[in-house]
C-alpha cells in the first residue's frame, strides 16, 4: 500500500472557463470606467458621544465619592471613644501605685502588641 500522496495524479483541471484574453479586457473596462472620475479625498469625521454619556460616569464617580464620605465619616472622631479612653485613664490613676505596676507589666509583656 503507497501511503505517500502525489499532487501529480490529481490534475490541473479548471472547474470554469473564461474566453481567452478576458483579465485584460477586465483591466482595461475598469481602467475606462474610472477614468473620469476624481477621487475626494476621505475626511475624518470625530464621532460625537451624547452629552449623556460623558456626564452619566462623572456623576456616578461623584456619588460614590460622597457615598464613601458619609459611610466612612473619617473627619470626626469618635466623642464615645474619647470619653472611653477619659474613663479609663481616671480609673488608672485611682489604682494603687503596685496595681499600676502590675498591669504595666502584663501590658509589656503582652504576646500581640508590637
Amino acid at each position: 500500500m503507497n501511503d505517500k500522496f502525489s499532487f501529480d495524479k490529481v490534475g490541473k483541471r479548471m472547474p470554469y472557463s473564461v474566453p481567452d484574453d478576458f483579465f485584460a479586457k477586465m483591466e482595461d473596462n475598469i481602467l475606462e470606467e474610472i477614468k473620469g472620475e476624481t477621487s475626494k479625498p476621505l475626511g475624518i469625521t470625530k464621532k460625537k458621544r451624547p452629552v449623556m454619556r460623558r456626564l452619566i460616569p462623572i456623576a456616578l464617580t461623584a456619588a460614590a465619592a460622597i457615598a464613601a464620605f458619609f459611610v466612612l465619616d473619617i473627619h470626626t472622631p469618635d466623642s464615645r471613644q474619647q470619653d472611653n479612653m477619659q474613663d479609663v485613664e481616671q480609673a488608672f490613676t485611682k489604682l494603687s501605685t503596685s496595681d499600676q505596676a502590675y498591669l504595666l507589666s502584663l501590658y509589656q509583656d503582652d504576646v500581640f502588641e508590637e
